[in-house]
C-alpha cells in the first residue's frame, strides 16, 4: 500500500499543477498564536504543544480508518496526507519557470528565483547559477525526499512530523532554534540515503568519493554534504564552473527525477521481498 500511495502522490506532484490548493498559512498562524500565549514557557514545551495536536489528529484518524472498507479509507487518507505534506510549492513548476525566464533574459527572472528559492545573488553570474543548482537540490530534499522517507518509515504521522518541524524551523518563534536542531536530526539519515541515490543516478565515481568523505560527518554538515554530492552527480562542471545557460539547473531536475525512479524501484523490490 505504501508503494502505491507514494507512486500516485509523485505522479500527481510531478505532472499536475495543483499546489495552489495546498498551503500551510493556517499552521503558521497557529504557531505564532501559540508562541505568543506560551512565550514564558521553555522552548521544548512550546514545540511539543505546536507538534502534538496535528500528530495526534493524524494518528487517531489513521487508526480509526484502518478497519473501514478493507483499508480503503486509510489508503485514501494516507495519500491525501502525503500530498499535503509535500511542497508546499511545486519544485518542478517553479524551477522550470525560472529557468525559462532566465534563458529569455526577462527582467523579473532574478527576482523570481530569489523569491522561489531564497537566493541572495543579484545578477546572472557563476555564483548565482551555483547557488541556484544547490537550491534546487536542497528544495528537492526538503519538499519531497525527506517527507517520502519518513512516510515510508512512520506512515502519515512521519510525513506530518517532518513538515511540522520544517515549518517551525523557518519561523521566528521561540521554539524555532530547537526545531532547527530537530530538523537536522531528521535530515541526517535521509541525506545519506539520498546522496547514495545521487551516485546511482549520476556520476557514480565522483559522487561515491564525495559520499565516503562526508557520510559520517555531523548534523550541521547535512546541507553542504547534499549540495556537494548533488553537484558531483551532475558531471557538468568545466573546471570549477557550471554552465550559465540553464543546462546545470535542468540537469539537476533530471537528476532528482532519476533519483525518484530509482527509489521507487528499490522500494518495490523491498515490498516484493517482504
Amino acid at each position: 500500500m505504501t508503494f502505491i500511495i507514494i507512486l500516485i502522490a509523485l505522479l500527481l506532484e510531478r505532472f499536475f499543477h495543483w499546489h495552489h490548493l495546498r498551503h500551510w498559512r493556517w499552521f503558521s498562524r497557529y504557531e505564532r498564536e501559540l508562541s505568543v500565549r506560551m512565550n514564558a514557557l521553555p522552548a521544548a514545551l512550546i514545540l511539543i504543544a505546536v507538534m502534538l495536536p496535528p500528530l495526534l489528529i493524524v494518528g487517531v484518524l489513521q487508526h480509526f480508518l484502518a478497519g473501514w472498507w478493507w483499508g480503503g479509507l486509510e489508503f485514501i487518507f494516507s495519500g491525501i496526507v502525503l500530498l499535503y505534506c509535500l511542497g508546499p510549492d511545486n519544485l518542478w513548476v517553479q524551477a522550470y519557470r525560472c529557468i525559462n525566464e532566465l534563458n529569455k533574459q526577462e527582467p523579473a527572472a532574478i527576482g523570481r528565483v530569489q523569491a522561489a528559492f531564497g537566493l541572495v545573488a543579484t545578477d546572472n553570474s557563476q555564483a548565482f547559477h551555483q547557488a541556484f543548482v544547490r537550491a534546487i537540490l536542497l528544495a528537492f530534499h526538503q519538499r519531497i525526499f525527506s517527507v517520502l522517507f519518513w512516510f515510508v518509515l512512520l506512515g502519515p504521522v512521519g510525513a506530518v512530523l517532518y513538515r511540522v518541524i520544517e515549518s517551525v524551523s523557518t519561523q521566528t518563534m521561540t521554539a524555532a532554534k530547537l526545531a532547527q536542531q530537530m530538523k537536522e536530526v531528521l535530515d541526517w539519515l535521509p541525506v545519506r540515503v539520498e546522496t547514495f541515490l545521487f551516485a546511482l543516478g549520476g556520476h557514480f565515481t565522483a559522487v561515491f568519493a564525495c559520499w565516503k568523505r562526508g557520510v559520517f560527518k555531523g548534523l550541521s554538515s547535512n546541507d553542504q554534504f547534499l549540495s556537494e554530492c548533488g553537484i558531483a552527480a551532475l558531471d557538468v562542471l568545466e573546471g570549477d564552473r557550471l554552465s550559465e545557460t540553464g543546462v546545470a539547473e535542468q540537469e539537476a531536475l533530471a537528476l532528482v527525477d532519476r533519483v525518484l525512479v530509482i527509489g521507487l524501484v528499490i522500494l518495490a523490490v523491498i515490498v516484493l521481498l517482504s
